[in-house]
């Protein structure tokens, strides 16, 4: 690490750019928090920033290379003049650390995953002395009328094609009143809708002895406030009965839930480690369908593991096609080393990986819109993120059905009195490719 004690700056700022997924995001927030605390400016904008800190995504290839580019173009802004001190944090850097060292001279700071090293390190970089209490996510970045909750970090599950645990490390799920007491000050600062997230929410609790996530949820929905939950980042082997049951009765929680399946292919499954089969799969959806009334059902699957034959991948469309699964992600595998499954036989060539994506993809397209122009006469509680403009005169919302940064909308026409956090009640009346159009009927 490389570091220089600043001078206090007379306008200190600090910007800070997130890559990645959302636990990551939650990692800038709590540097954001401390920064803020020990009072310097947190900006959006790195041209205008005395230090920047890039919080980087080491997932897959795409990730890695986006990271890189991001601090590369930050850099530039030191060569400008402007920028004093570039600070490079995160998961990439958690992974490849020595080797970045030698690729990315320009970095100033280069450390893993540590959110209280990074804040400091931007902190002796402007002269000013890291506070000695600061609430950990008093900076959401984020909008003000939702978050996320982190519950947990790492994972056990070891799947053949994932590196998260040797970046992350093995589960260590917080503990239950920590969780409850965080959800408590995010709602009393103006959340209404909490995303809870982990590298697989259903296993919180599994290392210090039985899952608790349902005790968790129940605990959060007796908390007192207007706002509902949302269950993302599930694992499909980790569903049981007692989280069903709060899942289906808890009015709070959305009936919305983000379960990752990767394949459906027995063989494939196997081979990727996902401690599933096919027909464990049909069961739960099953399950899941008729328990929770009106569904949302989120998944993501991976395209040319290695192995995967033709008829493997047909079987995935068909299955796909019979689902009619209402949000559905896709990403080609990516041979990560130091991942079994770098090491497997049978690696699928490149462009055979991005042609099935793009099938899959395509296929979901029609399904979508299929079910986006389904929902017409729906009337729904909707959250407004965004209001309407001069330019353009319907306001932006989500409601229980849509999850923030990766689905379609809900597009509130003549609202010009909705404004960001409202809720209102809403009637879909039409659809526009996957984004539902909807009037306002009633302001919350």
């Amino acid at each position: 690490m490389r570091t220089k004690r600043g001078r206090p700056h007379e306008h200190p700022r600090v910007a800070i750019l997130t890559l990645g997924c959302a636990k990551n995001l939650v990692d800038s927030e709590h540097i954001a928090s401390l920064v803020e605390a020990a009072g310097a400016e947190v900006c959006a904008d790195p041209a205008r920033a005395s230090v920047v800190v890039v919080n980087t995504c080491g997932f897959i290839e795409a990730a890695k290379q986006e990271s890189i580019d991001a601090v590369l173009e930050v850099s530039a802004l030191k060569e400008a003049g402007g920028l004093r001190t570039l600070i490079v944090t995160g998961c990439l850097s958690q992974r490849y650390g020595e080797e970045l060292k030698r690729l990315l001279p320009e970095a100033d700071v280069l450390m893993g995953i540590d959110p209280e090293g990074a804040a400091r390190a931007a902190l002796q970089a402007l002269g000013l002395a890291s506070p000695p209490v600061c609430n950990p996510r008093a900076h959401r970045l984020t909008p003000r009328a939702w978050t996320y909750l982190r519950i947990s970090e790492g994972c056990d599950n070891r799947c053949a094609y994932c590196a998260i645990p040797s970046i992350r490390g093995p589960l260590a799920s917080r503990p239950l009143e920590e969780v409850v007491r965080e959800a408590r000050g995010l709602i009393e600062s103006g959340a209404r809708e909490i995303n809870i997230i982990a590298q697989d929410t259903t296993a919180y609790g599994a290392d210090r002895g039985p899952q608790e996530l349902h005790e968790l949820l129940r605990r959060l929905c007796a908390l007192d406030g207007d706002f509902w939950l949302r269950l993302l980042y599930t694992h499909p082997a980790h569903y049981y009965d007692e989280l069903i049951a709060v899942l289906a009765g808890e009015p709070r929680i959305c009936p919305y839930l983000d379960i990752p399946l990767q394949h459906v292919s027995d063989r494939i499954l196997k081979r990727m480690g996902r401690k599933v089969s096919r027909r464990d799969i049909e069961r739960l959806i099953e399950t899941l369908r008729a328990r929770i009334p009106a569904l949302t059902l989120r998944t993501t699957f991976m395209v040319g593991f290695p192995g995967e034959t033709d008829n493997e991948f047909r079987e995935l469309l068909e299955f796909v096609e019979a689902m009619r699964f209402d949000r559905l992600g896709a990403f080609a595998y990516s041979q990560e080393e130091g991942t079994r499954a770098a090491r497997m036989g049978g690696q699928v060539p490149q462009r055979q990986r991005r042609e099935r994506y793009h099938l899959l993809m395509a296929l979901q397209a029609d399904i979508a819109r299929e079910l986006a122009a389904a929902r017409v006469g729906e009337r729904t509680r909707a959250l407004v993120e965004e209001g309407a403009r001069k330019d353009r005169p319907w306001a932006v919302a989500r409601g229980p059905r849509e999850a923030p940064d990766t689905d379609p909308v809900i597009l509130v026409r003549d609202a010009p009195r909705l404004k960001p956090g409202d809720v209102a009640e809403v009637e879909i009346v039409g659809s526009d490719g996957y984004d539902c159009v909807a009037r306002r009927v009633e302001i919350f």
